[in-house]
């Protein structure tokens, strides 16, 4: 897909879709989990939305299915030297963590330098901007076609981005909003028109006020009063920031629940075309006997799904057997 070519204007919701794609088919399901990897420069932001994403996937019992993980990125990347200034654990980190109830130890851990080997250990690689995802791709060679695994986190608030395998159609909002668990979401609420549209440089220029200081970026208040006096999102500091990466958590969950579902969509159908294509097939097999049929030697695929799904699949399937053969 070729952003604003000659003949097809250019629509940023096609190119979020194609992207996503992309990104969907890069990854693998056969092995019934993600392992995700945040990627940000200041051993801050990425140990949180780790936090983060490990909290919305036990929301969505998915604390099995997607492993989040965090490492930090320095100036120098290569696979024999990779370091960190330092690699405790942010107080201010620490307490944004306490705060919004994510696991304790995670975020108190010491930090992780990134390291170009982590591209083919990880199935997503998340940049918290965008200029971190530029240094790693630049330090790859041209061709290693990596880019589609490394996504910058603000792609994943777009429903554009994170819905594009929904069953469904059109992801909605209402749906990536009920990804993240409602305590978070009320404090995500307030700021979700802004964090849905904020783009990575949020990140990116929120760290120069945490760095100048750390507790006015912490400890800014959530909503401030406008120049009518009514009250509205603090879009200073770090509340904003906050929002943003919890909508970007739900919308990773979404897209990689939704993408592991679809790649074993087509698996259970593909074994369903294999097994059961001719008219004699009908006379031959029953529902329950064709279920027993396709776990002999199947169980990876159809182990995914209940006794209830697999029955219905089937009998869907000879009916579209007897359609084509009537």
């Amino acid at each position: 897909f070729t952003p604003g070519g000659s003949d097809v204007p250019f629509s940023l919701s096609d190119y979020q879709r194609s992207r996503a794609r992309e990104t969907a088919g890069d990854l693998d399901a056969s092995r019934f989990h993600f392992q995700i990897l945040f990627v940000d420069n200041d051993n801050f932001h990425g140990r949180i939305a780790e936090g983060m994403l490990a909290k919305i996937a036990e929301y969505n019992d998915a604390l099995c299915t997607l492993f989040p993980y965090s490492a930090t990125v320095t100036e120098i990347l290569s696979e024999s030297k990779a370091t960190m200034l330092d690699s405790a654990a942010p107080e201010g980190a620490v307490e944004i963590c306490d705060l919004l109830g994510l696991c304790s130890t995670t975020c108190s851990e010491d930090g992780t330098s990134f390291n170009l080997s982590y591209l083919d250990q990880y199935d997503l690689i998340i940049a918290l901007d965008e200029d971190i995802q530029s240094l790693i791709l630049r330090s790859l060679p041209p061709d290693s076609r990596y880019e589609n695994k490394c996504r910058v986190m603000s792609e994943f608030s777009s429903i554009d981005f994170c819905g594009i395998q929904n069953k469904n159609g059109n992801m909605t909002d209402k749906a990536l909003q009920d990804m993240i668990e409602p305590e978070l979401w009320e404090r995500a609420m307030p700021f979700y028109d802004l964090a849905k549209e904020s783009s990575s440089s949020l990140i990116s220029d929120s760290k120069t006020t945490q760095s100048s200081n750390n507790d006015d970026y912490i400890h800014q208040p959530r909503m401030v009063l406008s120049e009518s006096g009514a009250a509205v999102p603090n879009q200073a500091g770090w509340p904003l920031v906050e929002a943003s990466m919890l909508v970007a958590c739900g919308g990773i969950t979404r897209f990689c629940l939704d993408t592991m579902d679809a790649q074993f969509d087509v698996a259970f159908q593909s074994l369903l075309n294999l097994h059961f294509n001719k008219r004699e097939h009908l006379d031959d097999y029953s529902v329950e006997r064709a279920d027993d049929q396709l776990r002999l030697g199947s169980l990876s695929v159809t182990g995914c799904f209940s006794p209830k799904e697999r029955h219905a699949r089937i009998e869907k399937h000879f009916n579209e057997l007897r359609a084509k053969f009537s």
